[in-house]
Order: C-alpha cells, then sequence, then structure tokens
C-alpha cells in the first residue's frame, strides 16, 4: 500500500503543478504559490474528519520542515518553467528528490528487497536519459540549476516527514502546507511581487493547492504504511510533471528522453513489486 499512495501523492503532485504553471504564465509564480499552499492547508485540514488523528508536536515539527523544503521546492520549480522546460527541469527535481528521501528511508533502518534496489537503479538511469536528451537551446543550464534548488527543497520536504506516527493523520501536512504559504507570502513582499493572483487565475491557483493538499495526504499514508516504497513512488512527481509538458504545453520531448520515461516507468514497478 506504501507504494500506491506514493504514486496516487506523485500523481497528484503532477496535477497541482500543471494547474500552478498555467497560474504562473499568467500572474507570476509567488502569487500562485500562495494561493496553492493555502488551499493546500485547507485540503490538508478537510481530510482530518476521515482520519482519526492527534497531533503531536514532534510531527507537526517534522510538517513544518516540510513545508519549509516544499515552498522552496514549489516556487524553484514554476520558476524554472519560466526559464526552461520541464523536460529539462523535471528530471533533475526527480533525481535529487528521489535520492534524499531513500537515502533517510535506508539509514533510517527501511528493509530493501533485491528487486526494490534494482528498481531505484533503474529509475535513476532513466532519469539521466532524460536529463541529457535536452538541448541547451531549450535552457539546459538554467533548467539544471532551478531544478536541484527545487529537487533539494522537495527531497528535504519529504525526508522531514518520514518518522511522523500514524496517529498524527493529516496534521503533518497542514503544518506543511501552513509554512509554506506563510514563507511564500514573505518571499513575495521582500521581492514586492503580488501576493495574490488576479481573475479566473485564482481558479487555477485553487484547483493547484487542491491537488497539493491531497498530494500531502496520500504521502504521508503512504510513509506510515511502507516508508521505502512511498519514499521513491513518492517523488516520482517529475516524471508525471514531463508527460503533462508535453501533452498539455507542447515542450518538445526527444526520441531519448522518451525512453528514459520508460526507464523511469519500469523502475517504479520494480519497486512496488518489491
Amino acid at each position: 500500500m506504501g507504494a500506491l499512495f506514493g504514486a496516487l501523492s506523485s500523481l497528484s503532485v503532477g496535477m497541482s503543478e500543471m494547474f500552478g504553471r498555467r497560474g504562473a504564465r499568467a500572474t507570476g509564480v509567488l502569487a500562485v504559490s500562495v494561493v496553492s499552499q493555502g488551499v493546500a492547508a485547507l485540503a490538508a485540514f478537510g481530510m482530518l474528519l476521515w482520519l482519526p488523528s492527534q497531533p503531536t508536536w514532534p510531527d507537526l515539527g517534522r510538517g513544518a520542515v516540510s513545508g519549509a523544503g516544499f515552498g522552496v521546492g514549489m516556487v524553484a520549480y514554476l520558476g524554472g518553467l519560466m526559464r526552461s522546460s520541464a523536460t529539462v527541469i523535471a528530471p533533475m527535481v526527480a533525481t535529487v528528490t528521489v535520492v534524499i528521501p531513500f537515502g533517510v528511508a535506508v539509514a533510517g533502518g527501511a528493509e530493501m528487497t533485491l528487486l526494490a534496489a534494482l528498481g531505484v537503479g533503474v529509475a535513476l538511469v532513466g532519469l539521466l536519459f532524460i536529463t541529457t536528451g535536452g538541448s541547451v537551446g531549450s535552457g539546459m543550464r538554467a533548467g539544471l540549476l532551478w531544478g536541484a534548488i527545487s529537487g533539494f527543497g522537495y527531497g528535504v520536504g519529504l525526508a522531514a516527514l518520514i518518522g511522523t506516527s500514524s496517529d498524527s493523520g493529516s496534521w503533518p501536512g497542514v503544518a506543511q502546507r501552513v509554512v509554506g504559504c506563510l514563507l511564500t507570502v514573505v518571499a513575495a513582499m521582500v521581492v514586492r511581487s503580488p501576493v495574490m493572483p488576479r481573475g479566473a487565475v485564482r481558479w487555477v491557483a485553487l484547483w493547484s493547492g487542491v491537488f497539493g493538499g491531497i498530494a500531502s495526504v496520500l504521502y504521508l499514508l503512504g510513509i506510515q504504511a511502507d516508508v521505502l516504497p512511498a519514499a521513491v513512488t513518492g517523488a516520482m512527481f517529475p516524471a508525471i510533471s514531463v508527460a503533462i509538458g508535453r501533452f498539455v504545453f507542447g515542450d518538445r520531448v526527444r526520441p531519448v528522453q522518451v525512453l528514459g520515461l520508460g526507464l523511469v516507468l519500469t523502475g517504479v514497478a520494480g519497486v512496488v513489486a518489491g
């Protein structure tokens, strides 16, 4: 179940970033991120009606650290998309995002089967293929830089949630998104960027937040059920973003990158089966 929840979380993150990308094009990254993070916090809070939850300070603290990471990750990712394409940024995000929580889970004593280990290796090779399949003209250098920053933020954000108790329910997700929202507001004020999107863009940002909140809760359920598979499949959302970038936004995808996506999916299947 951990792998399934992680995979569904990745799908939800990809959907969240799809709406976020649409909004960022019209009104700027920070304004969309503020609304998205705020609505995600409300969505995670709403999940408390269905999930038995008992908040504790350690779990809320983990959620807060995760929120700081996710705030950096989301802003850097959307900012990178304004300078490059998802086919360049997403693989770098995925590589860094996978390595950090995976390393934390293994260091914490999580057991890993041979099939799962092979799956992780195949997925990382696939991510490498996607990364090297880009072109300088598509903003490779800028994309890799912003992708590395985003991946570090997301990786820390996911790793921080490892170790939360099952009794905490979605409370860490609430703390995560509240902190992410507040930090994004501060960032917008510092750079004198609009804090709130205008007009119809608000609805786009709202849907980004709904999927973001669902993603947080699914990831929490995954790592509480089976930490290692969830840590891997929950970090594969950039592969979803590449597919969305190709079919929704018309990003250029080369044959070697298609091969890379296939390897990523194969690797994830190995992790799930293991």
